[in-house]
């Protein structure tokens, strides 16, 4: 299996990789898409069980359909609980990769999602859904009690 934590930016991701057969350890910077579709293509071709752990980013659509045309695990984690697990205030994208390859392999990736082709494919059903409710903010404003 492969194990790949990735830290996600509009251009690039900088990725810590364990391949758990070989004991393999690897760090690369991948851009968008070119770089990175190239670089997972190539992973697919291997025939390697393959999970990816990020932290949930508005930029990384394309980036979880080609996981999932792949059939590639994807882990989707709360970001604000992975910075909590930092030891230093201030990280490098190689630190941010490293991190979440770390929570992976502990078994302490926040995961709020994970998917699959099936999954990335089907729309949930509504039990699966989170609703916002669009309500006014009444925080700054006077109440009335009658």
């Amino acid at each position: 299996m492969i194990i790949i934590g990735v830290d996600f930016h509009p251009e690039f991701q900088q990725i810590a990789l364990l391949n758990t057969t070989t004991g393999e350890v690897e760090e690369k910077r991948l851009a968008h898409p070119g770089e990175a579709e190239k670089f997972y293509r190539a992973l697919a071709s291997a025939n390697e069980t393959v999970r990816i752990g990020m932290e949930a980013s508005g930029h990384a659509r394309w980036f979880e359909r080609l996981m999932a045309e792949l059939q590639f695990e994807l882990w989707i984690g709360d970001a604000a609980v992975i910075r909590t697990k930092r030891v230093r205030k201030q990280k490098t994208d190689r630190q941010g990769a490293q991190l979440i390859l770390s929570l992976l392999l502990e078994n302490r990736f926040p995961k709020i999602w994970a998917g699959t082709l099936k999954s990335c494919l089907t729309p949930p059903t509504l039990s699966e859904r989170r609703f916002t409710t669009l309500v006014p903010s009444t925080h700054n404003q006077p109440h009335h009690f009658h």
